[in-house]
């Protein structure tokens, strides 16, 4: 064979195969690169949310031992400040007692008075009564020691909201 005729099949036969080579270059999809991992961008809201759920867990279990402290507590409470109203009132009803009878005294006295001097008498013993009763009260009440605090009841933490997610555009 001619040199010119191998030239000619040669050129024919790239022709053929290398058209079919751009044709089905063009059909195929670009495939990406088996060395780049797909990776999926994290949310930086949905981070916010978790973290802030963590420290939500955290605090409600906080929250529970406080409000089992706080129960524990508020019956002592209970207790002690029944304790001292029970001791008050016995100090407010001596109080009471002892006016009544200062004014009964004083009726008494008043009625019987002839004198503005009596008259008089009567009104300084009711008003010497009155401060006796008043001093003896107040020192009772201070012997009775302070009034119980009520404890303060805890406060349950925020949940936190969870984020919303963002709009898709579509063209």
């Amino acid at each position: 064979m001619s040199a010119k005729k191998i030239a000619t099949v040669a050129l024919a036969a790239s022709l053929i195969f290398g058209g079919t080579t751009f044709a089905s270059a063009a059909g195929t999809a670009p495939q990406p690169s088996p060395s780049a991992p797909a990776h999926k961008v994290a949310d930086p809201a949905k981070k916010a949310f978790k973290v802030a759920m963590d420290a939500y867990k955290l605090s409600m279990v906080q929250f529970k031992a406080d409000r089992t402290s706080f129960e524990a507590a508020m019956a002592s409470f209970k207790t002690a400040n029944t304790a001292y109203m029970t001791a008050k009132k016995a100090v407010n009803d001596t109080f009471r007692t002892a006016m009544t009878a200062a004014k009964t005294a004083f009726d008494a006295a008043t009625a019987a008075a002839t004198t503005d001097e009596q008259k008089s008498a009567a009104k300084t013993a009711r008003r010497a009564a009155v401060t006796s009763a008043t001093s003896a009260r107040d020192s009772a009440i201070a012997a009775l020691g302070v009034q119980p605090v009520k404890p303060v009841k805890p406060t349950a933490p925020t949940k936190p909201v969870r984020p919303t997610p963002a709009p898709v555009v579509t063209p």
